[in-house]
């Protein structure tokens, strides 16, 4: 039975030791999992419960597309195109992919909608693909320059992730692949920004915490309907509702998960309501079971968390908040 590492939550004096050094340790010696980044921080705060090796730069596989979704997202309330708008597959799109788990194949339209459920839900290359030519070629239009559509929609997914303090993170493609001339990569606690980004939208949770959904592609020969089943297994499970699972040959296990508690509501003297709400986001970066090992880092944040809570939200050090980790 795989046993997995009880990560130390940052109290006061095991934050003051970890910042000792350059890294952030878990003192787990021999665990089997040992090796892999994680971070775990409240939505609200930012104040980190949980961590360790988490700026190692790494392979982090299909979490690149929690930036591809919100890149298109952002594009689409700021063009006021919306997400109803059809896309077609590019010619060059198999070329480029890493995986086609649904078959799409050039020619093929589908919704912005469609294609980011087809990105979120699932491992398919070919509907990040899809919508990074689409966004990509319009916003180059707008800006009435030329040049690959694919570059400047990374361009705008590196500057997302810059806006967002990700600035140990370089994305080479919207799907994640390590099939590039140049490796992309990121780190635990640069997933977690993009993750909390990615959870501020309600609209991206809407795409991330269903099980399954039919989607529909336009062909030639007509429509066809296209089951997505969602590969993150830890939907519903300690209320988690997002956001994105992956896996590559070289990236190993990657999962960011979020989940949500009833918020709190403290009544004030002048006999208004004070809500305080309680959200964390769980990043692990190569793991050999990422979904237990995340479920796990939950429940420890979770503890953590209260802990904090009861002593007054505390903080010693303003690296244990993730703005200045």
């Amino acid at each position: 039975m795989l046993r997995f590492p009880r990560f130390l939550p940052l109290s006061k004096c095991v934050f003051a030791s970890l910042c000792l050094g350059s890294a952030w340790l878990v003192l787990t010696p021999g665990s089997a999992l040992g090796q892999s980044a994680v971070l775990a921080a409240d939505s609200f705060n930012r104040k980190i419960h949980v961590a360790s090796q988490a700026n190692d730069k790494r392979a982090v596989g299909g979490l690149a597309k929690i930036a591809t979704a919100m890149v298109t997202l952002d594009w689409a309330e700021a063009s006021k195109a919306g997400v109803n708008i059809l896309a077609t597959v590019p010619a060059y799109a198999p070329q480029i992919a890493g995986s086609n788990t649904l078959g799409l194949q050039p020619g093929d339209r589908l919704t912005l909608r469609d294609l980011i459920y087809a990105t979120m839900m699932t491992a398919d290359d070919i509907a990040a693909i899809t919508l990074g030519d689409f966004v990509g070629r319009d916003h180059l239009q707008r800006l009435q320059r030329g040049g690959e559509p694919m570059n400047e929609f990374v361009r705008q997914m590196n500057q997302l992730a810059v806006r967002e303090g990700a600035t140990n993170t370089r994305f080479t493609n919207p799907h994640g692949f390590e099939n590039t001339r140049t490796a992309p990569y990121s780190t635990a606690a640069d997933m977690t920004r993009l993750g909390l980004y990615a959870i501020s939208r309600p609209a991206l949770r809407f795409y991330t915490n269903q099980r399954s959904r039919d989607i529909t592609v336009y062909r030639p020969a007509g429509q066809v309907s296209l089951p997505l089943n969602n590969t993150n297994q830890l939907l519903g499970v300690s209320s988690i509702d997002g956001i994105k699972y992956t896996s590559t040959p070289r990236s190993g296990g990657c999962i960011v998960v979020t989940a949500e508690r009833p918020a709190s509501v403290t009544k004030q003297p002048d006999g208004s309501s004070l809500i305080y709400r309680h959200r964390m986001v769980v990043t692990v970066v190569g793991s050999a079971n990422p979904a237990a090992e995340a479920h796990a880092l939950l429940q420890q944040s979770w503890a953590a968390y209260d802990r904090w809570l009861a002593a007054g939200r505390p903080i010693t050090d303003k690296r244990q908040l993730l703005n200045h980790f």
